[in-house]
């Protein structure tokens, strides 16, 4: 029984994970934006310490098809000042500003400055570039343009602590799980934050009681994560090291029930080494990325 979950979960991980050159575009790409904002707000030779790569790249959770490269760019502190000296929507004309500053670099890409970040739309990468400042205390405040400006607390330390984590005590799972549920949320268009999809997926790893097994129980593991999810429905999490609080709404909720239904099935077929059945049921829920193994026919004698 159960002989082909370790296959069909080694070979779906095996395709999540970026390549060698994904990885050296995001690299490349996250150090040309910084090369070309150090030109604007240092004075010297370039310090890559002027960036953090964040997001999900940054915590390693980040899957294929490359997507977002969020990049934290650091503004030395007289920059703070002379933004509050600014009249109006102080954070608004700072990102307006990064992102006249970017064009300078990149004119043909189409630069958009929205919300708490400005989106640089690369061809492989979408680089959202957030200006932030470090503050004593390790943590991190960057740009909020909505209701009139304001300052937003950012710990990316502690959001990537979380999953390491909880990583230490599980043999990896909440990097796993999380890089498994980005082409759910992607091929079902479900409508949940990142953040709280990682915070979601920490507490469950944390207190699921095969959090030490090995792939043999990873079609357990997405299942029992859609059960435990569906509690949340018009629940909140906390972002980690910060008071914000970001409400769960019920948009997803039935996404997940499929989801965790479509599980169910999967589980059945794969109890019952029906293999081909359970891969259709996994693509429901994750799309073409998981892939089904089929056994190499049998040779028949003349």
């Amino acid at each position: 029984m159960w002989i082909n979950v370790i296959p069909h979960f080694s070979q779906f991980l095996s395709e999540l994970n970026l390549k060698g050159l994904e990885r050296a575009d995001a690299e490349n790409k996250a150090e040309r934006v910084a090369r070309c904002l150090w030109e604007k707000y240092y004075a010297g030779e370039f310090n890559p310490n002027c960036y953090v790569k964040v997001g999900s790249y940054g915590k390693g959770t980040a899957s294929r098809p490359p997507s977002d490269l969020d990049l934290l760019f650091l503004l030395p502190s007289d920059n703070y000042y002379r933004v509050e000296r600014l009249v109006g929507n102080k954070q608004s004309q700072l990102l307006q500003e990064v992102k006249r500053t970017l064009l300078a670099t990149f004119p043909r890409t189409d630069l958009r400055a929205d919300g708490q970040v400005v989106l640089a739309p690369f061809q492989t990468y979408n680089v959202d570039v957030v200006p932030a400042f470090h503050l004593t205390d390790g943590t991190y405040i960057t740009a909020n343009t909505s209701d009139d400006g304001s300052w937003r607390p950012s710990n990316p330390f502690a959001e990537y602590q979380a999953i390491t984590h909880t990583d230490s005590i599980s043999a990896g799972k909440a990097t796993h799980l999380l890089k498994m549920l980005k082409p759910w949320k992607r091929e079902c268009l479900v409508e949940i934050k990142s953040i709280s999809l990682e915070v979601l997926v920490c507490e469950f790893v944390k207190q699921w009681q095969f959090n030490d097994r090995s792939l043999f129980y990873y079609d357990w593991l997405v299942r029992d994560f859609f059960n435990f999810m569906l509690a949340y429905k018009n629940g909140w999490t906390l972002v980690p090291g910060t008071t914000e609080k970001i409400d769960l709404g019920d948009a997803w909720v039935s996404k997940c029930q499929s989801a965790y239904q479509r599980s169910l099935k999967a589980c059945d077929y794969e109890r019952s080494d029906w293999g081909r059945l359970a891969a259709e049921e996994w693509q429901k829920i994750f799309g073409k990325q998981f892939r089904a193994l089929y056994p190499a026919p049998m040779a028949v004698s003349a």
